[in-house]
């Protein structure tokens, strides 16, 4: 049988410490909100995940909300 490749994705630092700020002041299980994260994702179209990654784009980037 053979081994699958395990996958490693790089997260920004400010992205992270964020993550984590919002999660201890709203009282939520990390691993649960990554979960739910990327079940929205994988169920939205094509437009709101071209959406979402603007979004990170402008966040880690400083170019505001869009």
């Amino acid at each position: 049988m053979e081994a699958k490749p395990k996958r490693s994705y790089y997260l920004p630092g400010k992205l992270v410490a964020s993550f984590d700020k919002e999660c201890s002041k709203s009282g939520y299980v990390k691993e649960k909100v990554v979960a739910a994260a990327m079940l929205a994702f994988l169920d939205s179209g094509p437009d709101l995940r071209s959406k979402t990654f603007d979004r990170l784009d402008g966040f880690l980037h400083g170019k505001g909300k869009k």
